[in-house]
């Protein structure tokens, strides 16, 4: 019984902080692909019905997210959508900014509290603050056709 008891709580230790970890690179995998795929979305300047260009770029990012940005009925608004003009890609275009060949980029935040806290080193106090999960994406927005406009931001 006391070997058992000595063997079992390191063990197990060991192995939820390991699932932890596990879920936590999964989380972030997923995230990351779906920034991508809402830059993807972004990149066609399409719209869903009844919203404008940001708020289906989140829709489309909520959608490939399994869930871990929200549900899919009302867009996010911890997923953010930036434009840019190709030549100063330090500060973000206000207003009409989804035109042709402009940058789009798409970030989406996330928190993960743990299961486990391993966090600290040996002796010193360990903290129950959760990760940080940001994933970045970004592309140039395609052309329209001739005569077309862009959709509402």
């Amino acid at each position: 019984m006391l070997e058992t008891a000595l063997v079992l709580v390191p063990f197990l230790a060991l192995l939820f902080g390991i699932v932890d970890f596990g879920t936590s690179i999964f989380i972030r995998s997923t995230i990351q692909n779906a920034t991508s795929a809402g830059v993807r979305y972004a990149i066609t300047m399409q719209n869903r019905p009844g919203y404008c260009m940001d708020d289906s770029i989140r829709l489309a990012v909520q959608t490939a997210a399994m869930g871990f940005l929200g549900d899919t009925t009302t867009p996010n608004p911890a997923i953010t959508v930036n434009y840019y003009a190709v030549a100063d890609l330090s500060t973000p275009l206000g207003g009409a900014a989804n035109q042709a060949s402009n940058v789009v980029e798409v970030i989406a935040n996330y928190q993960w509290k743990w299961l486990t806290n391993l966090s600290g080193t040996l002796g010193a106090p360990r903290s129950w603050s959760p990760l940080n999960i940001a994933a970045y994406s970004s592309d140039r927005l395609g052309t329209l056709a001739p005569g077309q406009l862009p959709p509402c931001r």
